[in-house]
């Protein structure tokens, strides 16, 4: 049996908006805007380099709902750029690109194939005119798809090598929605040599035989999806499947906690900092970073970090300083979780009134609708005093953040 190579990719989302993050710095938003498009760019690199047979995209190849020309211009530039190099592309529309959706209505080569909405399409393809494989696929027609659209596949006897591709949720993650629900047990039992899937946005190997794998997005698209993303370079024949992750993003996000607890003072804080942005760096493997940094542990250096503008400051020489090396890495967000250096066990059984206080917001913080209310109590009139202001402290980190600084004031008077 000969083995056929392909390139699967999913979860494109050309011209997708980033939200949730601070895109002040002109090159961090320029970077993010062009980000997607890059990413088509070098998987089609990917595809005519390595000479594939064709090219599977599981899904999301744009948001119809964003009704962005741009997306569909750069889409269709890519497939007749694929269509020039004699490499066929298989699509299978998600829940952002269903066939109701909204569509510019460009024209793609005839290379370019998207699976029928209506039933499981079997596409064979065609090497010298020996068929070599054939494709499952079935789109959505409706973006809440949620029928078990994988119990309609099946293999035929017949078949040398048979792939499937759907965008579908395997497992019932509760991170996306429940799209095309789909389970092990019936993607087995379609008895597929490979499962090309989209909708997950996390590159991800199910299972190694038969070969059931999340490409996951080519571009990370929110601080949740970090780490290097791409798509996956695949040869397929009797011996099973050779599966190559290739990454092909422009940005990488990374989200990390830190420990400080060894940190005497601001100072030591920023070092630590500086040495975490050199790790992201060299972990990007050359690429740019988003990087949103979470403070932990008990430090001297609390005190300091929860004084006045003390972290603002900190946050804006790092990014100046950050975004002067190359690649940039630039600093979203730094989230202060640190805690003041007490021994707040040794406070626990003082019999003074700093004891009653560590004992009292223990008996406050085990009723976490309490220490909701009291906060919303407490910021209500702080807000209109000082006008709304946001906190990424839940409201026990809050109630502990509280505790701490009212037993530093009282360390200071003992």
């Amino acid at each position: 049996m000969r083995s056929v190579r392909f390139v699967h990719a999913a979860d494109l989302h050309l011209s997708a908006p980033f939200k949730g993050v601070d895109a002040s710095d002109e090159r961090v938003s320029t970077a993010l805007v062009a980000s997607t498009f890059e990413a088509l760019e070098r998987i089609v690199d990917l595809c005519v380099f390595e000479g594939v047979d064709f090219l599977l995209i599981s899904g999301d190849v744009r948001n119809s709902r964003d009704k962005s020309r741009s997306a569909e211009l750069r889409f269709q530039v890519a497939m007749v750029r694929l269509a020039a190099a004699g490499i066929p592309v298989f699509v299978a529309s998600g829940n952002h690109d269903p066939a109701d959706g909204w569509s510019a209505g460009l024209a793609l080569p005839e290379t370019v194939r998207y699976f029928s909405t209506a039933a499981v399409e079997a596409l064979p393809f065609e090497r010298e005119g020996e068929r070599l494989c054939t494709l499952y696929g079935r789109g959505y027609g409706r973006a809440a798809e949620t029928r078990d659209l994988a119990s309609g596949f099946r293999r035929s006897a017949d078949d040398a090598i048979a792939i499937g591709v759907l965008h579908a949720n395997v497992g019932g993650r509760t991170d996306f929605e429940n799209y095309a629900p789909a389970s092990m047990g019936t993607l087995r039992a379609a008895r597929m040599d490979y499962w090309a899937l989209g909708h997950i946005h996390k590159p991800e190997v199910l299972s190694e035989t038969p070969a059931i794998v999340y490409a996951g997005s080519p571009q990370g698209l929110n601080p949740k999806e970090d780490g290097l993303h791409g798509c996956y370079l695949v040869e397929l024949g009797h011996s099973g499947a050779s599966i190559d992750f290739r990454p092909v993003c422009s940005v990488v996000w990374s989200r990390v906690a830190v420990d400080v607890s060894e940190c005497a003072g601001i100072e030591q804080v920023r070092d630590v900092l500086r040495a975490t942005c050199d790790r992201l760096r060299a972990q990007a493997d050359g690429r740019p970073v988003i990087a949103r940094i979470e403070l932990t542990g008990r430090c001297e250096a609390h005190e300091e970090l929860v004084a006045g503008t003390a972290m603002a400051e900190l946050l804006a020489d790092l990014r100046d300083e950050q975004m002067g090396s190359s690649p940039w890495v630039w600093i979203d967000r730094i989230s202060d979780r640190t805690t003041a250096s007490l021994d707040i066990e040794r406070l626990r059984d003082s019999q003074d009134f700093r004891g009653d206080l560590v004992r009292l917001v223990d008996e406050i913080a085990a009723d976490p609708a309490l220490v909701a209310s009291l906060v919303a109590d407490i910021k209500g009139p702080m807000e209109s005093s000082v006008g709304s202001f946001e906190t990424d402290l839940s409201p026990a980190e809050l109630l502990m953040r509280a505790r701490d600084v009212c037993l530093d004031l009282l360390e200071g008077e003992a």
